[in-house]
């Protein structure tokens, strides 16, 4: 009965041990066909998060594999020395149990490494791209002109953020299409 039951536990083993193969390698498809193809292009937090992630999944599945391999094969090297009947079942007992707590192991590292591996993915689905350098434009006003990073430019009219001196702080200033603004232009610094 024991020896049935060690059959039935390993025969699971290697069932598993397809499984994760096969998982792994759909993953590694997913990840091919539908990531970003430069995470370089993320911002600095969002890169991280990425980088974690996706080593979380792999350190995971690799975890799992072994310990699949483990249960499917057994310790390496392992000998049984001068075993009678009852050593004998009750080492099976032990490796029927020692199979059972691999696979369950092995269940959830693959679990994990999947559910990591795929939030790094969707990491990079949703992450913004990395912020361009500030725009830097001259609106031209009836009067004069005003320099400054263009914080925003609507049908009502444009808001630019005006340096300040080493005395005085940054000011932001909306400047309204039809009153005072007449045109921006792009600059390459003010």
């Amino acid at each position: 009965m024991t020896e049935t039951q060690l059959e039935i536990a390993r025969g699971q083993a290697e069932g598993w041990r397809n499984f994760l193969t096969a998982a792994t390698g759909l993953l590694a498809a997913v990840l091919v066909l539908k990531g970003r193809e430069n995470v370089a292009e993320l911002p600095s937090g969002y890169q991280r998060a990425v980088l974690v992630l996706m080593a979380a999944g792999l350190c995971l599945l690799l975890l799992a594999t072994f310990l699949a391999v483990r249960a499917v094969h057994g310790k390496p090297g392992f000998e049984l020395k001068y075993a009678h009947a009852e050593k004998l079942l009750d080492w099976e007992r032990g490796e029927r149990d020692r199979i059972a707590r691999l696979i369950r192991s092995a269940c959830w590292a693959t679990l994990l490494g999947v559910v990591a591996t795929a939030a790094g993915i969707m990491v990079t689905w949703v992450a913004p791209g990395r912020d361009g350098p500030a725009s830097t434009v001259t609106v031209h006003t009836r009067g004069a002109s005003v320099c400054g990073e263009l914080l925003a430019a609507d049908a009502a009219g444009v808001t630019v953020k005006v340096k300040g001196t080493k005395d005085t702080a940054a000011v932001i200033r909306h400047l309204d299409w039809q009153r005072d603004a007449v045109s921006v232009a792009p600059v390459a610094q003010c």
